[in-house]
């Protein structure tokens, strides 16, 4: 029997363990989301569980139960390895995990019952279970390189753990540890309970980092972002261009205020879920038109705003010109009747002061564009033609 300090001793990791798990389960129910914070707790759940019973019973006990707690090993390993998959975007590849289960447990299985085997049971489970965590590991290479810090430091954790799982059956061997029945209470088997308690407290850090990034980048997203078309809000695209002004080589530039045409026509004939998917088609049309520098927002209800750079007005009317040709010459949205149209407003900028003045001026002249008949580009520093003057009309003509 245990004295009680050594009988807490030994089931201190395996508490902690279950600590940890507790702490991701309750993170995991403030973002539901993240649900790769949930099968890590899974994960730890699983292990503690064998630890603990491996702790406290012989070995000639454990020979007993090693298909039982090699089952709740394989277990938790694959929890682990749906963790990583489930934040990395992978596969589990379930039928490869299903294979090597069978084959693991067939051999502890052979190695417990049939031919009692406790080095070979041993490297056994330390190969399956390495192979189950190994599966994601291995889909993830094509996706590194877009990996920030975070899931580098989880991607390179994760390879270490496995690797240590794939060697510790060599680790007792260079450890001297020929006779496997003292194993349960030799200084080996403490350092493996703390070796899996640091392996625990660095991945719970770790993953606990990233949820925390997640939800950061989430509330960031919802706010910089309309929740609609997921292009630029107003107050977003302030923030963003003021970027773009500070940077002398992205001039010229040019303001584009833009509105769909008979918009509240189009609520009224065919519903408001056929006007929001109207605005995001208008969105995509958009954001198809510009380069990576140049900025699209949704200003509210129908009006938009770009920012384009490095570029002359000349050019701007020719991008809008393109954007009118291009939502009425495909457009799946709207079933019938007119054609879908936008009108344009152009200011240009030369100096970083001129932001709020180009977007009245786009704004004016997106206005006198609507008065002029719709579907047109007016651009600053070009005189038109009073609408009611149709024979002067054909400087700005509406686009084919």
């Amino acid at each position: 029997m245990f004295a009680n300090n050594d009988f807490l001793l030994v089931l201190t990791p395996s508490l902690a363990i279950l600590a940890l798990a507790a702490i991701l389960i309750i993170a995991w129910l403030a973002q539901r989301s993240q649900r790769f914070l949930l099968w890590q707790a899974c994960a730890y759940s699983l292990t503690a569980l064998p630890l603990g019973v491996q702790s406290l019973l012989p070995l000639e006990e454990l020979n007993h139960y090693a298909l039982y707690i090699g089952s709740f090993y394989l277990l938790s390993a694959w929890c682990l390895a749906k963790s990583w998959s489930e934040r990395w975007r992978v596969s589990t590849q379930p039928y490869a995990v299903w294979l090597i289960a069978i084959a693991t447990l067939a051999a502890l299985y052979q190695f417990s019952r049939v031919e009692p085997n406790v080095w070979a049971r041993v490297s056994s489970f330390s190969i399956g279970s390495g192979l189950v965590l190994l599966l994601p590991i291995l889909q993830v290479r094509s996706k590194k390189n877009s990996f920030d810090w975070l899931d580098r430091s989880l991607l390179w954790l994760s390879i270490i753990f496995t690797a240590y799982t794939f060697t510790r059956p060599a680790l007792i061997w260079l450890l001297g540890y020929s006779d496997l029945r003292a194993l349960p209470r030799s200084p080996y088997w403490i350092l493996t309970l703390v070796s899996i308690l640091n392996f625990s407290l660095l991945f719970t850090v770790v993953m606990t980092a990233i949820a925390v990034k997640e939800t950061v980048d989430k509330l960031r997203r919802e706010r910089d972002f309309d929740a609609l078309t997921q292009i630029l809000n107003r107050r977003s695209f302030q923030e963003h261009a003021q970027k773009r002004l500070d940077d002398p080589g992205l001039y010229p530039m040019a303001v584009l205020a833009c509105d769909i045409d008979h918009f509240k026509r189009i609520n009224d004939a065919w519903g408001h879920e056929r006007g929001d998917k109207v605005l995001q088609l208008v969105s995509a049309t958009l954001q198809n038109n510009v380069r990576e520098q140049d900025l699209v927002a949704r200003f509210g209800g129908e009006e938009f705003v770009m920012l384009l750079t490095d570029i002359r007005p000349c050019d701007a009317e020719l991008i809008a010109q393109r954007i009118q040709r291009d939502l009425g010459a495909k457009n799946p949205v709207l079933p019938s009747g007119p054609k879908l149209t936008m009108s344009f407003g152009i200011s240009s900028i030369t100096q970083s002061f001129q932001l709020e003045q180009a977007l009245k001026e786009a704004d004016q002249l997106l206005y006198q564009a609507k008065n002029a008949g719709r579907d047109r580009v007016h651009v600053s520093g070009v005189v038109y033609p009073d609408s009611s003057d149709k024979t002067l009309q054909q400087r700005n003509r509406p686009a084919a």
